[in-house]
Parts: C-alpha cells; structure tokens; sequence
C-alpha cells in the first residue's frame, strides 16, 4: 500500500501548475511520465485514485458540498472529491475528515482521464480502447458504507 500511495503523490507533484487554467495542460507531465510505464503501473495508479475517490464518497462530505453547492449533483460532487486529490495529500486528508470546505466550490474533471489517457499515449490509440476497470468506483453513492 504505501509504495503505491508513494507513486501516486509523487506523480501528482509532475503537474504543471504555471498552466493553471487549463487543467489538460496542468496534467500533461502526469500523463506523459504515466505513458512510459508498464500497463500495471498504469493500471495502479488508476485503481488507487479510484480508491482515494471512493473514500470520499461520503453523505457527511455530499452535504458539506451541498451546502455550499446547493445546485449540487452526483457529477459536481465527484468533480470536486478530484481537487482533494489534485492539492496532494495533506489537502486530500483535509477533506476527508471534513475539515476543508473550499473544495467544494472547485472542479477538476481532467484529473478522471489521466490513466486512459497516459495508456492511449503509449500504445498511440484511442482513450477508449482504454482495457483496464478498477474493482471501486469512483461514481457518487458507490461507496454504500459512506452513505450509511
């Protein structure tokens, strides 16, 4: 667990935050040092921000994010779990337990796309052609014990 936990956090430090304002832009170093490792690496790191996002997939921080979004829906929630994850670990723990409320007025969708994209980017196909699935989801309400 914590190598993989390594991996991940080290390879979300590659984004380039002077291209802030165009997420794909910020996320293009990620993608490209993704893109050069073995389909397993790529897989992993896919099921572990698949995981880190299932976490917070929790009624107590859906109502944190209504109740600053109070057009809120299952996408917006999801969007914005993608910041914690983006701002690194401190931040993402942070809003795991409920003590980071600005996160919910922030999206950062591109972040959902990385693994397929840094797949598609080494074999040079289509992101669709992407043959991997994490056994979590990511999806809003997948997480049955989080909204107990």
């Amino acid at each position: 667990m914590l190598k993989k936990y390594d991996f991940f956090w080290t390879t979300m430090e590659l984004c380039d935050w002077k291209k802030e304002g165009d997420d794909d832009k910020v996320l293009k170093p990620v993608v490209e040092y993704l893109s050069k490792q073995e389909d397993s690496v790529i897989f992993e790191f896919d099921d572990f921000m698949t995981e880190l996002l299932y976490n917070l997939d929790t009624e107590k921080l859906a109502e944190q994010c209504e109740k600053v979004d109070p057009q809120m829906c299952d996408d917006t929630f999801l969007y914005s779990r993608c910041v914690a994850l983006i701002n690194g670990p401190d931040y993402y723990e942070k809003v795991r337990w409920g003590r980071e409320k600005n996160v919910w007025s922030m999206e950062f969708e591109s972040l959902l796309y990385v693994p397929q994209k840094a797949w598609a980017l080494k074999h040079s196909c289509s992101a669709e052609d992407y043959p991997h699935s994490s056994p979590l989801s990511y999806e809003t309400g997948s997480n049955k014990e989080g909204w107990k």
